[in-house]
């Protein structure tokens, strides 16, 4: 699977755990354990998985891979987290740190986030905004960011496998979503939307009480850090069209039509 054009980006590479390294298949190097290698669907999702491409294989160089300079850009100043929070292995304290893991789903690995209140983060790796969330919570939680387990990531990764099994539609665990109260409004209303269901902008911005402000709620839903569990993605178009979507509107029309589909009578 692509990141920024789906179509254009689907061979698989081979990533080393070992190494943080991710080669094409026949790379000229020695070939490793196969217990340290993880085959990945493209470039794209081992970039965005904190992997760095092999110097002498050269994968983002291979026919059909397409990203461009700014998610490249993106991919190495995200590197150093993404590398760390694919690593870990034991359990951290959230007390006086934002606690980071990845999540592989099938619509690219996730990054998460959470202190002992709760979860604060979880959202696509390529997102062109998650270098800014991330300053946000450091900034607003006054903590830095740290590697490691906690229950509720294990809580998140369990409960985001079963809904995209279709084995759940609703997330039960707590939230810390810091923000201005206009912004916690419009986030509590997303997630009164029931699944298989969307709102218009204009609808939305009559649930949080200001009918005329389409645009700051807008604002409010593309500024959500918790992907999914959030709903964001059940905000429409008053036409009906999909409309714009953070982590993509490839993404947002897999998650209408995967909720569509779920809740379908058998």
């Amino acid at each position: 699977m692509a990141l920024s054009a789906p179509a254009s980006d689907d061979s698989p590479v081979i990533a080393v755990r070992t190494t943080g390294i991710f080669c094409r298949d026949g790379c000229p190097a020695p070939a490793p354990h196969p217990q340290n290698a993880k085959r990945l669907p493209s470039a794209g999702v081992a970039l965005f998985s904190g992997y760095r491409p092999c110097l002498r294989c050269r994968p983002l160089d291979a026919p059909g891979v397409a990203l461009t300079e700014a998610e490249l850009r993106r991919a190495s100043l995200l590197r150093p987290v993404l590398r760390a929070a694919g690593r870990v292995r034991r359990s951290r304290s959230g007390a006086h740190a934002i606690v980071t893991t990845l999540i592989d789903t099938p619509l690219g690995p996730m990054l998460a986030g959470a202190t002992d209140e709760g979860v604060c983060l979880a959202e696509f790796a390529d997102r062109r905004m998650l270098p800014t969330q991330l300053d946000t919570l450091r900034r607003r939680l006054s903590r830095p960011i740290v590697a490691g387990r906690h229950p509720h990531l294990d809580r998140l990764r369990t409960q985001l496998t079963e809904y995209f099994a279709g084995e759940r539609s609703t997330f039960d665990m707590p939230l810390v979503v810091p923000g201005s109260a206009f912004q916690q409004r419009t986030w509590a209303e997303l997630r009164a939307i029931a699944p298989s269901t969307t709102v218009s902008y204009e609808e939305l911005a009559a649930r949080v009480g200001r009918p005329r402000a389409q645009r700051a709620v807008g604002t409010a839903n593309g500024a959500n850090r918790i992907a999914v569990v959030i709903p964001c993605h059940r905000v429409v178009r008053k036409s009906g069209e999909t409309g714009n979507y953070g982590g993509g509107r490839w993404r947002k029309e897999w998650l209408l039509a995967h909720e569509t589909r779920v809740s379908a009578p058998a």
